[in-house]
């Protein structure tokens, strides 16, 4: 642990997050190619069991934005590409979680990577996601996109592994951000929104 990091803020917090992607402004504007996607060691996928290790994905009843996700998707304009809430132990350390979501293509989703949570004065988040544009197999592309990283976990391929395709774009969301528990914050991008809001919760049963 990091004796330099105020380690008073440390216990179980409810988390949610929210990834949007958000219509494209300008469609000609050139993004970079040289991306580089990986997954870090000691990944956690909230679809597996991880309560013995403190993480506890919560019913779609349980989450407070539920409310603000429903106005995206009604939107016409946004699509909600990730929307869940869970429990964990936030520490000094990074916790790195899993994150994928959107349209399923060749095993792959729209939304892939990770995010890092911490906490010292203040939680932390940092993003490691990349929105994925995919093209039937046979298209004539003209830029060269590296190849997506294998999926760290097997149960999350939801789609058929042979179907073929090509990747038009991907564009990499790497940012940290310091926050406040108790508070809706907001990270922007030009192609994705993330919406994100830890609680403290209290292991008797109580959200703080």
């Amino acid at each position: 642990t990091d004796t330099d990091t105020p380690q008073n803020h440390e216990r179980v917090y409810q988390v949610e997050l929210i990834v949007f992607s958000r219509p494209e402004i300008n469609p000609q504007e050139a993004w970079p190619t040289d991306v580089k996607l990986s997954y870090p060691d000691n990944l956690v996928s909230l679809k597996t069991d991880n309560s013995s290790d403190g993480f506890s994905l919560l019913p779609a009843s349980e989450r407070t934005l539920n409310a603000q996700a429903a106005t995206l998707a009604r939107s016409g304009i946004y699509s909600v590409l990730y929307h869940q809430a869970w429990r964990q132990n936030i520490y000094a350390r990074k916790t790195h979680i899993f994150i994928s979501g959107g349209k399923s293509v060749g095993g792959h989703q729209e939304l892939e990577g990770s995010i890092a949570l911490s906490v010292g004065q203040y939680l932390k988040i940092q993003t490691n996601l990349w929105l994925s544009q995919f093209a039937p197999a046979g298209t004539n592309l003209t830029e060269s996109w590296p190849s997506l990283p294998p999926l760290p976990f097997a149960e999350a391929a939801t789609s058929d592994k042979s179907q073929e395709y090509l990747i038009k774009r991907i564009v990499k969301v790497s940012q940290e951000r310091s926050m406040r528990s108790n508070e809706v914050h907001y990270i922007d991008h030009p192609l994705l929104g993330i919406v994100v809001k830890i609680i403290p919760y209290d292991t008797a049963g109580k959200i703080n």
